[in-house]
């Protein structure tokens, strides 16, 4: 019963009430998602709001600023954003900046700040916009002449910065922030301007705008005509903000948690077979909406990236500056204790491949491991349902845990060092005699630098893969590199060489 009526809420807030409603596809989507948790239900909203409260108090206190000034465009997103700065104890100033604004909208947003008792400041900036259009229509008159959707977009785009310009003024004159307004959903859209639309703190970034927006907004006392308002950008862009993105808010929440859904389970997918793994066959409905998602996805990454910095040898400064904002100057509201494991995509890929042939055979996988110190194991660990193919890990940094925990002979040792292939090939042996459960063991040791270690370089690694019933292999490789790379490199190689044991090296599904 709860989750019919969590159903008919979500359809209520979302605008999807009454007429035909979503088609099969999204209906049953919807059901599953709710099950699974994707649209919480009101008493974990309870929690979230009380959370971001809180957050936002603490930032107000550790940061020592307690001002937000935001543009209350007459819609939800400003609106829930200065209620819930409001609610944390800050100081906040609301302005309507209408360019040529449907007065209705610009009388929302100033019925919004009477209702939350927010300070309004109303500056009308279509007399500058006019200027600023005809000064760059100098040096292109299709600006201002053009009615094309190129030229309004570049329109849009200078309302929404001109107007940031003139919110960032006034933040530096009260001593406080830009409050920022975009949400999750209008993130993966891309539906904003860079430099036009983002602030400075951003309490509803991680929330969805078909259920958890509009149920916050309820919740912290939004006006419903506010709340219940057909989304639109205010930038005279195009019609409203589901005609532009080419999908409902909720279908679109619905597809971007499904294509996460389907990456978890296979890294390895590509667009060209969607429809077939969502079950879209039969929903010519949801195929559009799947291609509208998927176009502005790719048309936006850059934003959401935004500025993009390359991958050059000098990139490792960025880490030197993150360390010193992390470990003296940053609020501690804005750090996290939370482990940072970055896989590669093709090490990510290549972990879900042998994990599902581990589970095709009804097979499990114990590592052994000295360089890579628990990454191999890791990288399995990370593959959605692990627990049903890795067995377990051991890592023997030292050469007396060699010995003593897989068995390696001393003696091999002392006349090869740990740097050796029959070295690798012991410890996957070991691992098989210590793990009776286990059916494949890959084990790896080397030299991860910088310097060289027992006469052998730096990048020198050899890896072994032993499949129960038949004798090890072990190879030896010279990875590049710094320190980082050397470790990263053999993960891969040694799950590819898993997947030949399993004799699926061409064939990983």
């Amino acid at each position: 019963m709860e989750a019919v009526m969590l159903y008919l809420d979500i359809l209520n807030l979302a605008r999807q009430a009454g007429g035909e409603g979503p088609t099969l596809w999204f209906k049953e989507q919807r059901e599953k998602q709710i099950e699974e948790g994707v649209f919480l239900p009101e008493e974990d909203l309870e929690t979230v709001l009380e959370k971001i409260c809180q957050d936002l108090s603490d930032y107000r206190d550790q940061a020592e600023v307690g001002t937000a000034v935001l543009g209350m465009s007459g819609g939800v997103d400003s609106a829930l954003t200065a209620a819930l700065f409001k609610k944390a104890g800050w100081r906040v100033i609301g302005f309507t900046l209408p360019i040529y604004q449907n007065v209705e909208e610009t009388e929302r947003g100033i019925e919004a700040c009477a209702a939350l008792g927010v300070e309004h400041n109303h500056l009308d900036l279509s007399t500058r916009f006019d200027e600023m259009v005809a000064s760059l229509g100098g040096l292109d008159h299709s600006l201002v002449s053009s009615d094309e959707g190129p030229a309004r977009t570049r329109r849009g785009n200078l309302r929404a910065r001109l107007r940031m310009m003139a919110l960032y003024d006034q933040a530096h004159r009260v001593g406080g922030i830009v409050a920022s307004t975009d949400n999750f959903s209008e993130l993966g859209a891309g539906f904003w301007t860079l430099h036009g639309d983002v602030g400075d703190l951003a309490p509803l970034q991680g929330l969805i705008k078909s259920w958890e927006i509009p149920w916050l907004a309820r919740r912290a006392g939004v006006p419903e005509k506010t709340w219940r308002a057909a989304p639109t950008d205010g930038l005279g862009i195009g019609a409203g903000d589901e005609a532009q993105i080419g999908a409902t808010y909720l279908e679109w929440d619905i597809v971007l948690f499904s294509l996460g859904k389907v990456l978890t389970k296979d890294p390895r997918v590509t667009t060209q077979h969607l429809v077939t793994i969502l079950g879209m066959e039969r929903d010519q409905h949801a195929q559009i909406v799947l291609g509208s998602v998927l176009h502005r996805l790719q048309t936006t990454w850059y934003k959401r990236v935004n500025p993009i910095r390359l991958d050059h040898p000098l990139t490792d400064r960025f880490s030197l500056l993150d360390m010193i904002d992390e470990r003296f100057f940053r609020p501690p509201v804005l750090r996290t204790d939370r482990a940072k494991v970055d896989i590669p995509t093709d090490t990510e890929v290549s972990a879900a491949d042998l994990c599902r042939c581990l589970n095709k055979r009804g097979m499990r996988l114990v590592t052994s491991e000295s360089c890579t110190g628990g990454l191999l194991a890791s990288s399995l660990a990370a593959v959605p349902d692990s627990s049903d193919t890795l067995e377990g890990s051991f890592v023997t940094y030292r050469a007396s845990l060699k010995t003593a925990a897989l068995g390696v002979s001393e003696a091999l040792i002392a006349a090869r060092t740990v740097y050796d292939p029959e070295v690798a090939r012991q410890m996957a042996v070991g691992a098989l005699e210590a793990a009776p459960e286990a059916g494949l063991a890959p084990a790896v040791t080397g030299v991860a630098g910088p310097g060289s270690d027992q006469g052998k370089p730096a990048g020198y690694v050899c890896i072994a893969s032993c499949l129960r019933g038949e004798p090890p292999v072990a190879r030896e490789f010279n990875f590049e590199g710094e320190p980082e790379e050397v470790l990263a490199t053999p993960i891969k190689a040694a799950l590819l060489m898993g997947l030949e044991a399993l004799g699926a090296a061409n064939d990983p599904a």
